[in-house]
């Protein structure tokens, strides 16, 4: 990304979890990190995971109070065969955990074998090279964004994973093939024209991305960068990168 006066700064789609047969991170982006004044990522400290569970836990009520009786005992007999335990262990598991852990859940199941998680990786080798490290946001206000969805939304939104799972499958599939394609229209259109985020979008996407601009802008005016944010908010008519180019950014592609 070069800004008016030429000064450059870089932009990295990541998928947050990835099974590691699809990981790719070649030396060149090593290099490039090495040299940036600034790494910001969407949320910094992501090892801190202590904090992160006291955010996914419930002030009171149970994780299946959005459900009805009979959606309730679809969800626990689908989590305890995914985690290969009894229903009532699952219940106990997750009843003080906020509910969109279930569709968290689901994802990591998704990805068999060793799991690589890219944005902790990327802080990892930041902090290696002694390279500051910070967030477009916090931790509290992206998972405030799933306290905001209405129960009912909440709960279509899990149900159609446990009736559907092979959708959400093959949709991450999708995802991972044009990822490594580098394609990231294909991407942006796949993430929303999808039925999971239904009227969502705007809160999960738009406009996180319509925030991320200034501060982005801000950061770039004095530093090299290097951003580090999820592929899905970088492609279509919201993006970041579209968003950048309206502020008069020069955003070109590097391949590699």
């Amino acid at each position: 990304m070069k800004s008016k006066d030429k000064k450059v700064s870089y932009l990295f789609g990541t998928i947050h979890m990835i099974p590691d047969s699809l990981y790719y991170f070649p030396s060149k982006l090593d290099k490039i990190i090495s040299k940036s004044d600034e790494v910001i990522l969407e949320v910094a400290n992501l090892s801190d995971q202590s904090s992160l569970m006291k955010l996914m836990m419930l002030d009171s009520g149970s994780c299946f109070d959005i459900f009805t009786a009979e959606q309730k005992d679809s969800v626990l007999n689908w989590g305890a065969d995914l985690l290969g335990v009894k229903s009532e262990q699952f219940e106990k598991a997750f009843e003080k955990r906020k509910p969109f852990t279930l569709l968290q859940l689901s994802f990591q199941k998704m990805i068999s074998g060793k799991i690589r998680m890219v944005d902790m990786e990327i802080e990892s080798k930041a902090q290696h090279d002694k390279i500051p490290v910070t967030g477009l946001e916090t931790v509290e206000y992206q998972l405030s964004i799933f306290d905001k969805i209405p129960s009912t939304e909440m709960a279509n939104f899990i149900m159609e994973t446990v009736r559907h799972p092979n959708e959400g499958e093959e949709n991450f599939r999708k995802m991972a093939q044009y990822y490594n394609k580098q394609d990231l229209e294909s991407l942006a259109k796949l993430i929303l024209e999808s039925d999971e985020l239904g009227s969502s979008a705007e809160e999960l996407l738009d406009k996180r991305n319509k925030n991320w601009i200034p501060k982005m802008e801000n950061l770039m005016n004095s530093k090299t960068c290097f951003f580090a944010v999820g592929a899905g908010h970088l492609g279509g008519p919201n993006g970041v990168i579209e968003l950048l180019r309206q502020k008069g950014y020069e955003v070109t592609p590097v391949r590699y």
